[in-house]
């Protein structure tokens, strides 16, 4: 059996799971070990400080319990500036919040008794993870992972306000309620990119896209054709679209056919660079974690998932 720790946010799906937490804990007593450790987070950051310390500590499995900020903490945990922590160890991912996306990716089980029996029988599959170099909300420069998917612009706008009020509702909805209260008045940007070195285009855009996975905002699918492990970003740009358009499209990025929209293009590579005149909030996992100008660059084979 493998040394198991759990980091466990206990403000994850509204509370739901510090409310709970006792009877998961006996659940994975009963299910998966008796000698499991675990650690609670109090504030923004705790969940990297856990996973880092128990890697640190020899433990051969960190397991995200929450959501997918939560699991953008602990993947950050795996690393400390360039290197990883452990080449052994590896993540295991009990969702449990509000969106959920990316387990969506490979089909991991959201319930807790099917997950269990795959942290204890699924076997480690080797996945790619992004690392991004931004600026800080106070301007410090920073390096950070990324697990899913990142954006600048218009989703950057929506994830800030759906994170300063409630998910009670769920996470496709929060989301829907976050993107039709913030696109009637967020302005499109006039973004700078250049993929994988070549020539640097300007375009005004409403959204950016950076992929890993395949899903964000609650189920919303940007990058239909994502791979976690093919060594390649998907970067889907949203042109130049207003809020009558969003509407008319949005039924579209549900189920992942909105590519065929001649304001929307795809294009795959390692690395891509993103800047704008103008501030710019960028989002990875649903989190707000800085400003523009910031670059990405998948690295593959980054880590090692449980599914």
């Amino acid at each position: 059996m493998s040394r198991a720790f759990f980091v466990v946010n206990p403000a994850a799906a509204n509370g739901r799971v510090g409310k709970g937490w006792e009877r998961i804990l006996q659940a994975i007593r009963t299910e998966y070990s008796t000698s499991v450790e675990f650690g609670l987070t109090a504030a923004p950051g705790d969940a990297t400080l856990l996973a880092r310390a128990a890697l640190k500590d020899g433990h051969d499995v960190v397991v995200s319990v929450g959501g997918d900020g939560t699991l953008n903490e602990v993947v950050n945990g795996f690393f400390e500036g360039d290197r990883p922590v452990s080449t052994k160890a590896s993540l295991g991912v009990l969702s449990l919040g509000t969106g959920s996306d990316f387990v969506k990716t490979l089909g991991i089980p959201r319930n807790l008794h099917s997950y269990l029996a795959t942290l204890k029988g699924g076997r480690p599959k080797v996945i790619d993870v992004v690392r991004s170099r931004i600026r800080s909300l106070d301007g410090a420069e920073i390096t950070r992972y990324l697990i899913n998917v990142g954006e600048v612009g218009s989703g950057g706008a929506v994830v800030d306000k759906v994170n300063h009020t409630t998910k009670a509702f769920g996470g496709r909805v929060s989301f829907l309620w976050g993107i039709f209260t913030t696109l009637p008045t967020y302005e499109n940007k006039e973004v700078t990119y250049s993929v994988d070195g070549e020539v640097e285009k300007t375009e005004l855009l409403n959204d950016f896209i950076i992929a890993n996975g395949r899903y964000f905002g609650g189920g919303l699918k940007p990058a239909p054709g994502a791979s976690l492990d093919d060594g390649l970003l998907d970067i889907v740009t949203m042109g130049d679209f207003r809020f009558r358009e969003v509407l008319f499209n949005i039924r579209k990025l549900m189920e992942g056919t909105h590519l065929s929209n001649r304001k929307v293009k795809l294009v795959r590579g390692r690395k891509v660079t993103v800047r704008c005149s103008e501030k710019v909030l960028v989002e990875e996992d649903g989190e707000i974690v800085g400003v523009l100008p910031a670059d990405f660059e998948i690295i593959p084979g980054a880590i090692s998932l449980i599914c």
